[in-house]
C-alpha cells in the first residue's frame, strides 16, 4: 500500500524530537469529551421520568454488564454500517440494560428513544480542560488529527456541536466504518483514509484493549491516559502479563511534551 507513506506539506513543521510521527488519532469518550452526569446518570434521569427509581448501584451493574459484552463482541465482529443498522445495534444493548433493571416490555420502546435522545444531545457532553489548548498546539506543530471512537452513528455532528471538528481531518466512527477498536479494520481504515503508514501515528485513548493493545496490533504507538478519577465504563485495566506496556499519561498536555513541542 504505496499510498501510505505519502506526506503534505504541513509535516515539515513537525518537531524534530519525534521525526517519524506525523500523525495523532485520538480515542472520544473520556478522553476528549466527557458524559457531564455520567453513563448511570443518563440512564437514572431517563428511568426516573418513566417511574422507576432504582438504586444507583444496579443501574451501574446493568450498563457494565451490558456494555462488557459489546467490548468482548468488537474484538472479531462486522456491524452493518447504516444509520439503521446501528439503531437496531443499540437497541440490542438497551434492551439487555432494561431486561437486567426489570422494565416492563411495554414501556421499553419509549424508553429506547429516550435514552438515545439522551447520549445524542450536545449538552451531555463536556470537553475536558486540556482538550482545546493541547489541539491547537499539535495542529499548530504541524500535526495530523483525527478520531477513531467507538461511536454511534451521529459522532460527526456531535464533534461539530462541541467545536472539535476543525481540528481534525476525519472523524471516524465505528458505526460507519463497521468494526470497532481493537478491531483492526478500523485502523486500518483510518491509516488508509490519511494515506499514512502505522509507524507515522501515535493513538491516545483510555481503553487498554481497544485503544492500546488494538492500536499496536497494527504497529501505532499508543498512549493509554488514564485520567486521575476518571472509572471506565467496564473493568479495562491492564491484565498481570500484558501483551503491550505503553506510555501511561494523565492528561492531554502531556502530549505536546511528549512530542517535544514549544508553547
Amino acid at each position: 500500500m504505496s499510498q501510505l507513506n505519502k506526506t503534505t506539506d504541513q509535516t515539515a513543521l513537525v518537531n524534530a524530537d519525534k521525526p517519524g510521527i506525523t500523525t495523532i488519532f485520538f480515542d472520544m469518550g473520556a478522553t476528549l469529551a466527557r458524559i457531564a452526569p455520567g453513563w448511570e446518570g443518563v440512564y437514572q434521569q431517563v428511568f426516573q421520568k418513566a417511574g422507576y427509581k432504582l438504586p444507583l448501584g444496579e443501574v451501574e451493574k446493568a450498563i457494565s454488564d451490558s456494555w462488557a459484552i459489546v467490548a468482548d463482541q468488537d474484538e472479531t465482529t462486522a456491524y452493518v454500517n447504516t444509520l439503521e443498522g446501528n439503531r437496531a445495534w443499540q437497541r440490542e444493548v438497551e434492551e439487555r440494560v432494561m431486561e437486567r433493571l426489570n422494565i416492563h416490555p411495554t414501556v421499553r420502546e419509549d424508553i429506547f428513544w429516550k435514552i438515545i435522545q439522551g447520549f445524542e444531545d450536545p449538552a451531555t457532553y463536556q470537553l475536558y480542560p486540556d482538550v482545546l489548548s493541547t489541539l491547537e498546539a499539535v495542529k499548530q506543530a504541524g500535526y495530523r488529527l483525527a478520531i477513531i471512537s467507538n461511536w454511534s452513528w451521529h459522532l460527526p455532528e456531535l464533534c461539530e456541536s462541541l467545536g472539535l471538528t476543525p481540528y481534525f481531518e476525519q472523524i471516524i466512527t465505528s458505526a460507519r466504518v463497521g468494526y470497532a477498536k481493537p478491531h483492526p479494520r478500523i485502523y486500518e481504515y483510518a491509516l488508509e483514509e490519511l494515506m499514512v503508514a502505522p509507524v507515522q501515528a501515535v493513538h491516545i485513548g483510555d481503553s487498554y484493549r481497544a485503544d492500546v493493545v488494538g492500536a499496536s496490533r497494527l504497529g501505532i504507538q499508543p498512549l493509554w491516559l488514564r485520567r486521575p478519577g476518571e472509572a471506565p465504563l467496564y473493568t479495562d485495566g491492564m491484565p498481570e502479563f500484558a501483551p503491550v506496556q505503553p506510555k501511561i499519561i494523565e492528561g492531554l498536555s502531556e502530549v505536546v511534551s511528549y512530542l517535544g513541542i514549544n508553547v
